[in-house]
C-alpha cells in the first residue's frame, strides 16, 4: 500500500512538473494510470500509450504523431537519455501459470517493437531505445538479479494490469505499447 501511495504521489508530481505546454502535448493521447505510474517509477518525464490494430505491427498515423510529440517535447527539456518501450501482443500479460504466450504473440511483439524502433531511428538515429515484451514473464535469473525487465513487469502487475488469468480484463493492455522518454 505504501508503494502505491508513493507511486500515486509521483504521478501527481509528474503532472505538476511539466510546463503547461508540455503537459498539454503529452496528455493529448491520455496515457493510462498504469503508464503514468511506470513512468514515475522509471523516472521518465514523458510517456505515451497507443494501440495497434489486432494482428498488425504497423504504426498508425496517430501513434506516429504521439511518438513525434513525445520525443520533441522531451528534447525541449533537455538531452534524451533513454527511451523505454513496453509492448503487448494481442493477449494480456501471461499469468504465473501461463508463463509465456503463444509463439505467434511473442513474434507479434517483436514485430511491433521493430516498427517502433524503425520509426524512432528514422526520426532520430541517435536515440537509445530499450524494449520490453509483455508476451513473456521474466525468468528466474531476471527476477533473482532484479533486472529492469523483471522490475518493470512487476511494477505493472502491482499497478493492476490484467493477465491471462484475470477475471476482469478492463482496462485491457492487449495490443498496446507504452513508450517512456527519460531526459538527462
Amino acid at each position: 500500500m505504501k508503494k502505491l501511495v508513493i507511486a500515486m504521489a509521483g504521478v501527481a508530481a509528474l503532472g505538476v512538473g511539466c510546463s503547461s505546454q508540455q503537459k498539454a502535448e503529452v496528455s493529448q493521447n491520455k496515457p493510462s494510470i498504469e503508464a503514468k505510474q511506470i513512468a514515475v517509477e522509471e523516472q521518465a518525464s514523458y510517456v505515451t500509450e497507443f494501440a495497434f490494430a489486432k494482428g498488425s505491427s504497423s504504426l498508425t498515423d496517430e501513434a506516429k504523431m504521439n511518438l513525434r510529440t513525445l520525443i520533441d517535447s522531451a528534447r525541449k527539456r533537455g538531452k534524451v537519455d533513454d527511451i523505454k518501450v513496453i509492448t503487448w501482443g494481442d493477449s494480456e500479460y501471461p499469468s504465473v501459470h501461463t508463463g509465456k504466450l503463444s509463439k505467434a504473440d511473442i513474434e507479434l511483439v517483436k514485430k511491433r517493437n521493430k516498427s517502433i524502433e524503425n520509426f524512432v531511428e528514422a526520426y532520430n538515429k541517435d536515440l537509445d531505445v530499450d524494449f520490453y515484451s509483455m508476451a513473456e514473464r521474466p525468468n528466474t535469473l531476471q527476477r533473482l538479479f532484479g533486472t529492469t525487465d523483471a522490475r518493470i513487469k512487476r511494477s505493472l502487475e502491482t499497478a493492476g494490469v490484467p493477465n491471462t488469468d484475470s477475471a476482469v480484463k478492463a482496462p485491457t493492455k492487449a495490443s498496446k505499447s507504452i513508450v517512456m522518454v527519460i531526459v538527462e
